[in-house]
């Protein structure tokens, strides 16, 4: 596929990435608490739902050692948070509709940032869609591995990957066909994403499973 190229480019801000990393940190010490773990299985856990999709990001692209593994405060900042999910693990549900914000512009962010930092190193537009979804949901992934539980990415949900996605396509779109400055192409397209997740989770709107789809007859033919 023809190569694209992106005017300029996205830098996340390391202050919300720290503070991303910290929510995840949390949701995945919160996790593990509720699982049963002991404090090593807490940090474990809070550390691979916030940068697990980082990790495979920068592993994939062999760009140099991956960026958590150069800066201490993430690190830092997973081990803050998984003390705080320790301690107040049983106040989550106060902080649901923060969680659920933060997570929504987090989705994008990462998104774009994935996809952004594999066109910068000459891949594809292909490549850049799927590392940018992995950067997204990789976290999430690992973590439902590791617990045993049903992989979340796979079940019908609030359109959460589904938003990824959008994030990942208008950045191609009007960063790379349309040539729009990397920065602005990044604020349209977080922007979408975090609309569309919110307005989902406000309106409960939800994907749907192929099998029920199938016993609605969605896909009868007409007569």
């Amino acid at each position: 596929m023809e190569e694209v190229t992106i005017q300029g480019q996205y830098h996340l801000p390391i202050w919300f990435d720290l503070f991303a990393t910290f929510l995840f940190a949390f949701v995945g010490s919160v996790k593990a608490v509720e699982k049963g773990y002991d404090f090593i299985g807490v940090y474990v856990l809070a550390f691979v739902t916030s940068v697990g999709g980082g990790l495979i990001r920068d592993v994939l692209l062999q760009h140099g050692p991956p960026v958590v593994l150069q800066d201490y405060r993430y690190l830092l900042t997973v081990l803050i948070s998984g003390t705080v999910g320790i301690f107040f693990y049983t106040q989550v549900h106060r902080l649901q509709r923060t969680i659920t914000l933060v997570d929504s512009l987090s989705l994008g962010i990462y998104a774009v940032y994935g996809t952004q930092k594999t066109i910068y190193l000459g891949l594809s537009p292909v490549t850049a869609l799927i590392i940018g979804f992995i950067n997204a949901v990789g976290g999430g992934l690992i973590r439902d591995v590791l617990t045993k539980d049903e992989i979340k990415l796979f079940k019908p949900g609030r359109f959460y990957s589904v938003a990824s996605l959008l994030a990942i396509v208008t950045f191609l779109i009007i960063g790379g066909f349309l040539h729009f400055h990397a920065k602005t192409a990044a604020i349209i397209s977080i922007t979408c994403s975090f609309a569309l997740r919110f307005l989902a989770v406000k309106y409960n709107w939800r994907t749907i499973a192929i099998k029920r789809a199938f016993k609605n007859n969605w896909f009868r033919k007409e007569s």
